[in-house]
């Protein structure tokens, strides 16, 4: 129907004599059903969106700074604290933010269960159409939060054990959600709609995955609980019995005691972030699938290769392993031919050492040693595996690994008198030279003739450890690297910079102590948590460091201050990012304390442009325009540096719309960044997009 058609068949509805409807009555008719065609129009210009988690952010971060807030991708279940999965959404009426419901609006939510194809399987009790309140997170919370107006994000906060723990108990076996057949996790979708009259006028969807805290170090407990005990009996009755000889001195013992701690403290470090909402990984979702995939293809390979002589799966673990559908990509990759090899390395070195008082001979270390290299190995095939299953992170795969080879070094540094007992036997002086001996220096000690036949000149058991597993690490992460599940600055995933025992012996101990802190530990290598709270920039210092930025010289004093009420202070360890090229972001950074590089990859080699000293501003492009950042720049030996988000301009340019020309004109005279930012659109309405979120 064209407009001529539409105006003529209107006119003849309009004339049309209704019975016992006098001409009034029929026009206020027509005006009644346009007031509700307005209103229909109204009332759909309603959006809800939810924020996105992003990496390096957390939910707390939009009560002190509005914009800078993220969603929560995972949560942790039946954990060592109660945790909460909390979720950050916007309300928009024609474009622009809005800070209460419309009147007689309602948020009705629905929370299903995903299958393993991502379809919705069930509902959660409870969650159908469950009402909920409007509510800012400071309301949530209690917290302080500054006068943010509408730009601030509405929350919901879902206490993991309370909604998700009666699914893990209704069934209970291998079979029921969060068992062994689910692999100790489960998607979950939360359907958020804004309705009038019952009648859905907006909505959004966010996904998510709960994770069961207590089931994670549990298959390798059955190794060390249950299958080198059945060995060691085994080993034992060969020789006839031997008094004083327990699983600790099995060759397996050491690599197993010292990956659990490892495990241990990297899981320490992804329970600060997801429930206490610190900032030790920028990902902890990430690193959690990496590690229970890693669980999983490890202890699953020991268990074929041992199933001849012990099964440590129960007959329904068994049949859900065969033939479950989530484990059809781990029984492709499962190597139990390669784990067969490790475990026939398993022989306890029985003959004693003259002149040393042990229930087994002194080599017994290099049994331990021989037969580690060999399980990392086979484990660190595995970790391939692990990363391919747990899908690429092009964001903070450097700085996550930096943190996995951190806690391997600690996890070494704490259990290697419970891993190597056969250390006690030996003075300090020999106990010090096997484990901090490096090659080519002179102890000057008295060491028995077996001890130094056995080990010769190599390094001892801290540097070898030290150099073997960072070497392994930077292997798997340039093989993912090539595959573009990982990506890194540098030469190396893992310098030598960060490592705490490279540090250590090479006296570097201010950078062991900023290694420690950015860690959540005390500066030196013992493992004490850090008692001090994360610094905060006061904001009459954020406010100085900004009023001297260029970008900022059209803002009026009152809008400075606002923008320093606003930013977030993050803190960097030695080499970690702040900005990735080719990754997107709409925040600036300002360098506060520290030193920045700021680094340029092309043609496949890297090249580094610029040294940044404290005042420097770094992504101001990306920050007005939206354009991917172009160039990567991180932290020398650690830096405190500012951000602030595009999003915080805009009540300021609703307020004085002056201040978009004015920055448009100003990125305009820099012609390099105007060229590339026009392409795509207009300077003006990249500008506005990167402000308003359009």
């Amino acid at each position: 129907m064209d407009v001529a058609l539409f105006t003529h068949e209107l006119q003849h509805l309009l004339r049309t004599e209704i019975e016992g409807l006098a001409p009034a009555e029929r026009g206020a008719i027509v005006r009644r059903q346009l007031a509700l065609f307005e209103d229909e129009r109204r009332l759909l210009d309603h959006r809800l969106a939810f924020v996105p988690f992003v990496p390096g952010r957390r939910p707390v971060d939009e009560i002190l700074a509005p914009g800078l807030g993220s969603s929560e991708a995972i949560g942790l279940l039946a954990g060592a604290a109660p945790d909460h999965v909390t979720l950050l959404f916007h309300l928009s009426h024609a474009g622009q933010r809005i800070a209460a419901l419309p009147a007689g609006g309602e948020l009705r939510a629905t929370l299903h269960l995903l299958d393993a194809a991502g379809r919705a399987a069930r509902v959660v009790p409870g969650w159908d159409a469950r009402p909920l309140p409007a509510l800012r997170l400071d309301e949530l919370v209690g917290a302080a939060a500054p006068a943010a107006g509408p730009a601030a994000a509405f929350a919901l906060r879902i206490d993991v054990d309370a909604v998700f723990g009666p699914l893990r108990q209704e069934a209970g076996g291998p079979s029921a959600p969060f068992g062994f057949g689910s692999l100790f996790f489960e998607r979950f979708r939360l359907d958020l709609a804004l309705e009038l009259d019952g009648s859905p006028i907006a909505r959004d969807a966010f996904e998510f995955e709960i994770f069961d805290e207590s089931a994670f170090g549990g298959l390798y407990g059955r190794i060390a609980t249950r299958l080198l005990p059945d060995d060691l009996r085994r080993q034992l009755a060969a020789e006839g019995g031997r008094a004083g000889v327990g699983v600790a001195f099995h060759p397996w013992f050491p690599v197993l005691c010292i990956g659990v701690e490892k495990a241990n403290l990297y899981f320490k470090a992804i329970r600060g972030d997801v429930v206490r909402e610190l900032r030790m990984l920028t990902d902890p979702a990430w690193l959690l699938r990496v590690g229970l995939y890693l669980e999983l293809l490890t202890c699953l390979g020991i268990f074929e290769a041992v199933r001849p002589t012990i099964d440590l799966l129960s007959p329904e673990e068994r049949a859900l392993f065969e033939t479950g559908p989530r484990f059809a990509e781990l029984r492709r990759c499962i190597d139990a031919a390669a784990w067969t090899k490790v475990w026939g390395l398993r022989g306890i070195a029985f003959m004693r050492t003259p002149g040393v008082d042990l229930p087994v001979g002194v080599q017994n270390l290099l049994k331990k040693k021989a037969a580690t290299l060999a399980f990392l190995h086979a484990h660190h095939d595995d970790l391939r595996h692990a990363i391919a299953l747990a899908g690429p992170n092009r964001l903070n795969a450097q700085e996550t690994w930096q943190r996995v080879f951190r806690d391997a070094e600690r996890a070494v540094l704490k259990m290697n008198q419970e891993a190597f007992p056969e250390l006690a036997a030996l003075g300090d002086g020999v106990r010090r030279f096997v484990l901090w001996h490096q090659q080519g220096s002179a102890f000057g000690l008295s060491i028995p003739a077996a001890l130094a036949g056995a080990f010769g000149d190599q390094h001892g058991l801290f540097p070898s450890a030290c150099a073997q597993y960072r070497a392994s690490m930077n292997e798997v992460a340039a093989w993912a690297a090539q595959r573009g599940l990982m990506e890194f600055t540098g030469s190396e995933c893992v310098p030598r910079a960060v490592s705490l025992l490279e540090s250590h012996l090479a006296g570097q101990h201010a950078r062991l102590a900023q290694l420690q802190r950015r860690d959540g530990y005390q500066g030196t290598l013992e493992l004490r948590d850090a008692d001090e709270a994360p610094r905060l920039i006061p904001v009459d210092e954020i406010r100085a460091r900004i009023a001297g930025i260029a970008l900022f010289q059209v803002l009026t004093a009152d809008e400075l201050d606002h923008l320093a009420r606003l930013a977030r202070t993050i803190t960097l360890g030695p080499t970690e990012r702040i900005l990735v090229q080719g990754n997107p972001g709409s925040s600036l950074f300002v360098l506060h304390d520290g030193e920045l590089e700021v680094i340029v990859r092309a043609d496949g080699s890297e090249r580094v442009l610029a040294e940044l000293l404290p005042g420097s501003v770094v992504g101001e492009v990306a920050f007005l325009t939206g354009q991917p950042r172009g160039a990567t720049v991180r932290a020398v030996d650690g830096a405190t540096v500012v951000e602030i988000a595009a999003r915080h301009l805009e009540p300021l340019v609703r307020e004085r719309p002056v201040i978009l020309e004015a920055l448009t004109a100003l990125m305009t005279r820099r012609q390099e960044l105007a060229s590339e930012a026009l392409q795509g659109g207009s300077l003006l309405e990249r500008i506005a997009a990167a402000i308003f979120g359009t």
